[in-house]
């Protein structure tokens, strides 16, 4: 099953709890995606709205799902002490950590972080910044090291904003680490079922996305791109916009490049209670996803090349692929 993180605002930082594990159907509704629609809401605080603060406090809400030792891709928002979206181009991003006994922390990484936009157009989308953790951390007593993020930019009206935000970083990730091999998981194609919509939540399948199982594509030549995404149950909305985005893709890197679809319940097409009926597939389960949408990238060599939680432009998709195809 799959583990939420609940994210609390308490005005001064993100405090981010493991909350146990969730039944079938019910990890589209965490709270960590709740807190993060909030976040990257159809609007933002308007120039106006900041002003009224005459000491503005913000904060920072982490998205990533799966950070670990090593190089991650963190995705995160910043919300004013009202609660509202605070949108600038960039950010200044460090990663401190907190030894057993440490109060001052050590910057370990740091980077600019650019605000990406989410689909649909609008104002929703999250801060980027490719940072590197040497040290897990978990607040735990079996690992009491902490590690937090440090945020700094400037409004478009001068106000300095200043975030910080607590997270986790696992010795490992739940998901397939980069460089190591992706799980070879039998996955249902077109030809296993009777209807395409047995295998899929997509209103308007691509067909190209289900035929070859993950271990198949695997066996040939190629890079793979899988995504796992439920289009019809998305709580973040960006399923549906991510295929259209793949779909894209597929129609330019096809001749050289397999692209794949799984869909993360079995049975998409049976409801009970305005959920899915069936089960999480297994390979939901064989590539340890905490949430959805997941974007992978498998070279040649069947390692695990990029991976993406969330929401991922088409560009930064096109770069890797151009890489390796």
């Amino acid at each position: 099953m799959f583990i939420i993180r609940i994210v609390t605002i308490n005005y001064r930082a993100i405090n981010v709890q493991e909350s146990g594990r969730l039944g079938r159907g019910l990890i589209w509704m965490m709270g960590f995606a709740l807190v993060s629609l909030m976040l990257l809401g159809l609007s933002c605080a308007a120039p106006g709205d900041l002003k009224k603060t005459e000491s503005p406090k913000f904060s920072a809400i982490v998205v990533s799902q799966d950070l670990a030792v090593g190089g991650n891709r963190v995705t995160f928002g910043l919300v004013d002490l009202d609660g509202m979206p605070v949108r600038t181009d960039h950010a200044s991003v460090s990663a401190v950590y907190y030894a057993p006994g440490d109060s001052q922390g050590k910057v370990v990484d740091s980077g600019t972080a650019d605000f990406v936009a989410w689909p649909p157009p609008g104002n929703r989308g999250v801060f980027v910044v490719d940072l590197r953790f040497d040290a897990s951390g978990e607040g735990t007593e079996s690992d009491p090291g902490l590690w937090e993020l440090q945020v700094t930019t400037t409004t478009k009206d001068k106000i300095q904003v200043d975030a910080k935000a607590a997270i986790r970083v696992a010795k490992e990730p739940s998901t397939p680490a980069l460089g190591s091999s992706a799980p070879p998981s039998v996955t249902l194609t077109e030809a296993d079922v009777d209807n395409i919509n047995m295998i899929t939540s997509a209103s308007d399948p691509d067909k190209d996305f289900y035929q070859l199982s993950i271990h198949q594509a695997l066996q040939e030549d190629k890079p793979l791109v899988v995504v796992f995404a439920t289009p019809a149950f998305c709580v973040s909305a960006t399923c549906g916009p991510q295929l259209e985005i793949l779909t894209r893709l597929k129609e330019q890197y096809q001749d050289r490049v397999n692209f794949i679809h799984v869909e993360a319940f079995e049975n998409p097409h049976l409801m009970e209670g305005g959920r899915p009926a069936g089960d999480l597939v297994a390979a939901v389960k064989e590539w340890g996803l905490p949430s959805e949408p997941w974007t992978f990238i498998v070279g040649k060599d069947g390692s695990v090349k990029a991976k993406y939680d969330q929401f991922v432009p088409e560009e930064e998709l096109g770069k890797v692929l151009n890489a390796i195809s």
